[in-house]
């Protein structure tokens, strides 16, 4: 009976989508992915894997994430993302092309989403160096700096821009995306969550069936102690991603154990003025190398490390344990955007 209800839904949102969206079958997406062919393999997510392929023989290559249908809960996610995607729009979130769901050729229930392709990967290949420029740079001071406003303008539009409040429940870089321009994007809806005024107004959950939602060392603390996901959650897990952009340091890492974590650590050395140490050192490698157009250099490296402290604060502030205390995603693009400023208008 539940997994009936499961299909309505997934019905009703294939109809929403007419006029919007083409239609494709299972089929479509077999032809597309050279059925299924691990050379088109481009990711692997919690609930399903992600080929490139042209749903159209002369258009463009999308990615398209097929859902494992024998993991529990992969319905459950694709409804969401459906439900997340088919009426937000920004240019900092990935878009949705069409969804598809079907029957593959056992008659077993298909369901794939398909998307625009993000041709530089994800925001995690980078700062852990899988991904590089072609003279083998990673990110600058200042690409890091554009990713973390993408992101947070992204966080803005989906917490105060939408009809329905939407929160993100899992942002972290593997779930950022990076198109031609290294513009980033948001991506993977699968956990997110439409908030209601009486979700706002009830923030404790009281299901016996509550489920932590969010990836291990991005899941802020409330949600471990029974709250509702929240606004201030992604805040939290934006905050980790930016300390993680800046320092190159996972929040698993294994060096992180007795009581120390990636935000101690950025605290740590915050307060005894020893930022150098664990800033990326990507970065302090590559200072005293913005340029203006002219091709001289613009910004002096105390600037840049001025910055550098100003980005880990915002961090921090992002992270604090109260979520009632934590800066909301306007205050945080606030202090970026004059970050920003303080570079570029150098």
């Amino acid at each position: 009976m539940r997994m009936n209800r499961v299909k309505d839904k997934v019905l009703m949102f294939s109809e929403s989508f007419k006029g919007k969206h083409m239609a494709v079958s299972y089929n479509y997406i077999k032809i597309a992915t050279e059925s299924f062919d691990q050379k088109n393999l481009i990711g692997r997510g919690s609930f399903g894997l992600v080929y490139k392929g042209r749903i159209c023989k002369e258009g463009p290559l999308h990615a398209i994430k097929v859902i494992d249908m024998d993991q529990e809960g992969s319905m459950k996610t694709f409804v969401a993302e459906c439900k997340a995607l088919k009426n937000i729009r920004h240019r900092n979130l990935v878009k949705l092309i069409t969804a598809c769901s079907s029957t593959d050729f056992k008659n077993r229930d298909f369901v794939a989403l398909v998307y625009e392709l993000m041709s530089n990967g994800s925001l995690e290949d980078w700062i852990t160096g899988k991904r590089k420029h072609i003279n083998g740079d990673g990110l600058s001071i200042v690409e890091r700096l554009n990713v973390a406003l993408d992101v947070a303008n992204a966080i803005n539009y989906l917490h105060n821009e939408c009809e329905s409040q939407v929160v993100h429940c899992d942002l972290k870089p593997n779930n950022i995306l990076l198109d031609d321009d290294m513009t980033a994007k948001v991506a993977d809806f699968g956990l997110s969550k439409l908030l209601t005024c009486e979700d706002s107004k009830h923030s404790i959950s009281l299901s016996n069936t509550f489920s932590l939602r969010g990836s291990i060392g991005y899941i802020p603390p409330e949600y471990g102690m029974g709250q509702k996901p929240s606004a201030a959650g992604d805040v939290y897990s934006y905050g980790i991603t930016l300390l993680e952009l800046f320092t190159g340091r996972g929040p698993t890492e294994e060096s992180f154990v007795g009581g120390l974590s990636l935000k101690k650590w950025v605290e740590k050395a915050l307060e005894s003025n020893r930022v150098n140490e664990v800033v990326d050192c990507n970065i302090v490698m590559n200072m005293g190398k913005i340029l203006n157009k002219k091709g001289e250099c613009c910004v002096s490296v105390e600037k840049e490390w001025r910055c550098l402290n100003e980005i880990l604060e915002v961090g921090i502030l992002c992270t604090v344990d109260s979520a009632e205390a934590r800066l909301n995603i306007k205050d945080v693009l606030s202090k970026l955007k004059s970050i920003s400023h303080t570079i570029i208008n150098s």
